[in-house]
């Protein structure tokens, strides 16, 4: 993929990856309390996973690089997505030079608007450029964005993010989610009395390939629903953010966006990524425990599933 060799390129300039890396190791995004006075650092850190001591290798803050891919999402409402893109293009141009701002589009696929640059004109141009038309994709594409995201980890030390701004409906997706009635003369269908089940069960099964990931993702949803269906879908969008230690976001208005816009582009740019050493010991499922003493409180990520070797 073009975009990979572009990034390859760009990250080889950012950060070189550690001297000697371990067997298996994991990222883990961290934020601090606002009100510390120090950053985090390593010597601050107790770690566990699965109850086991472990190392940390490296910690990396909001001082230091991050590459920030931004997948646009929208096909519907002006009203909506332009506001949106003038908030995205005033809130990444106060991100401090370290963040490098990928555009990307999730429309048939996921498609490169803008390769990773600090050039703020050069990812301007592409939001602003960016058709709204087609289909929703964000189900569609979000795998493949955060194994972009985990392939940038696992080879530097950079920290990385994905952001979705979407306005996607359950409806609009190419695929149909909405469970139809099958039967409509029987009273007793299925589908009548739980129209959200194939909403669960595809998100059920993105969550098993999130889980493995370690790569935050981060959504900005321009319209909240708050019927059956579009419950569903909002309910899932957010287990799937939260489980990777990111967060999603509903506007429930068009006046909501810019601040929605600029908190979490803040959220982003002011996490950590800690890197642990994962025990030899077999494990799948790994719960996560960090402690930083008294000088700072933690959120974080604590839940992995790690790959076999």
């Amino acid at each position: 993929m073009r975009w990979m060799a572009a990034a390859g390129c760009c990250l080889a300039l950012l950060a070189a990856p550690p001297a000697k890396m371990p067997a298996r190791q994991i990222r883990v995004p961290v934020w601090v309390d606002a009100k510390a006075a120090d950053p985090l650092d390593g010597k601050d850190l107790h770690a566990k996973l699965g109850g086991a001591d472990s190392r940390v290798l490296d910690v990396k803050g909001p001082s230091d690089f991050l590459m920030l891919l931004v997948v646009l999402d929208v096909v519907g409402d002006l009203s909506r997505v332009e506001p949106a893109k003038d908030a995205l293009v005033a809130g990444i141009s106060k991100l401090p030079p370290k963040v490098y701002v990928g555009v990307l589009r999730a429309q048939d696929g996921l498609k490169v608007l803008v390769d990773p640059t600090a050039d703020r004109g050069a990812v301007t141009e592409a939001i602003q450029n960016l058709p709204v038309s087609g289909k929703a994709g964000l189900l569609e594409t979000v795998e493949t964005a955060e194994q972009l995201g985990d392939s940038i980890l696992t080879k530097t030390a950079v920290r990385v993010a994905v952001l979705y701004v979407t306005d996607s409906e359950i409806e609009n997706y190419r695929e149909d989610y909405t469970n139809p009635v099958i039967n409509s003369s029987d009273t007793h269908d299925l589908s009548r009395r739980f129209p959200e089940t194939l909403i669960q069960e595809k998100f059920s099964k993105l969550n098993t390939v999130l889980a493995a990931r370690q790569t935050p993702l981060f959504i900005l949803h321009l319209r909240y629903r708050n019927d059956r269906l579009g419950e569903a879908y909002q309910n899932g969008l957010k287990q799937a953010a939260d489980l990777t230690g990111g967060s999603a976001t509903f506007c429930r208005s068009s006046g909501e966006i810019p601040e929605a816009m600029q908190q979490m582009l803040e959220l982003i740019s002011s996490h950590y990524s800690v890197t642990l050493a994962v025990p030899e010991r077999r494990m799948r499922r790994v719960q996560v425990q960090l402690e930083a003493g008294d000088k700072h409180t933690l959120t974080y990520r604590t839940l992995f599933f790690l790959k076999g070797r």
